[in-house]
């Protein structure tokens, strides 16, 4: 009698386990038929719109958005409806742009995935499109917007020696080139000042790096720090009175703290910001 009511127990164990078991499976197949499968194509297809910038005095905000599939520039004032498309690309998308003053855009263009890019200038009505450093085998990078001065920004072009970037003043509206400086060979930064002139320069040997110095354009650059890899020293922007300049510096701490370094001397003549928790980024 107990091995026959054992039997049931069993039995009837068996019977619940299955019948769980198989709800189970039920419940998981109709949740997998209801899962939407997301073609591989939605991950890199361009958006609708992206990038979005303001203008600098505010009236029009500018974005990028697909055109016959590729991403050009298109540019609305502020509380209107009406869009005026400014580039008309069909081969590559535009990846790069800026306002350069509040009545003319700049990109970065490249042919045919060759990375030697060009600076392009545009109106917001998209008239007076020019090439601006139009040269074979040469690739610009933008090194200062220059927010102060409507007409020029700065460049930097391996144009005089394709393995390294010279600084240029460029003239967006006629595309009239002025050389800064002449790259040494190890100089991977420029910083300028804010009436645009570019007086620090960044040298690396790989190991050691230096900041460079010069009272203006007219005189050669002078090393004022020098620092291996265990610390570091890196320029942010000049103070507003053009005499020094605002750094990130952990000479003095175990933490990079944001700093007034002198440009003559490459003293830290004061502590801006720092926090014993972590690294200051930026300022």
């Amino acid at each position: 009698m107990n091995l026959n009511r054992l039997s049931w127990f069993f039995v009837m164990l068996f019977t619940v386990t299955v019948f769980f078991s198989c709800n189970e499976t039920k419940k998981e197949e109709e949740k997998t038929q209801t899962v939407k499968v997301i073609p591989m194509e939605d991950f890199f297809k361009n958006p609708e719109k992206s990038d979005f910038k303001i203008s600098p005095d505010g009236k029009y905000y500018s974005y990028l958005a697909p055109y016959e599939g590729i991403m050009n520039i298109f540019v609305q004032e502020v509380g209107k409806d009406s869009v005026i498309q400014i580039t008309k690309q069909t081969d590559r998308n535009l990846k790069k742009y800026q306002w350069a003053n509040s009545g003319r855009l700049i990109f970065l263009k490249d042919t045919g995935g060759d990375e030697n890019y060009r600076l392009y200038g545009v109106n917001i009505d998209g008239s007076n499109m020019k090439c601006l450093t139009e040269y074979e085998n040469v690739r610009t990078n933008i090194i200062d917007n220059l927010d102060d001065i409507e007409t020029e920004i700065i460049v930097g072009l391996n144009k005089r020696d394709s393995r390294l970037f010279d600084p240029y003043r460029l003239n967006i509206e006629t595309g009239e080139l002025t050389l800064l400086a002449e790259n040494t060979g190890t100089i991977t930064e420029w910083y300028t000042d804010h009436a645009g002139k570019v007086r620090i320069a960044v040298s690396t040997d790989g190991v050691n790096t230096s900041i460079l110095y010069r009272p203006d354009e007219k005189t050669d650059f002078k090393k004022i720090t020098e620092t291996n890899f265990k610390d570091e020293i890196r320029p942010l922007f000049f103070t507003f009175d053009n005499k020094n300049i605002y750094a990130l510096s952990n000479l003095t701490d175990d933490k990079l703290k944001a700093v007034i370094l002198d440009v003559e001397t490459g003293k830290e003549l004061e502590t801006v910001f720092k926090t014993d928790e972590a690294d200051v980024k930026g300022l």
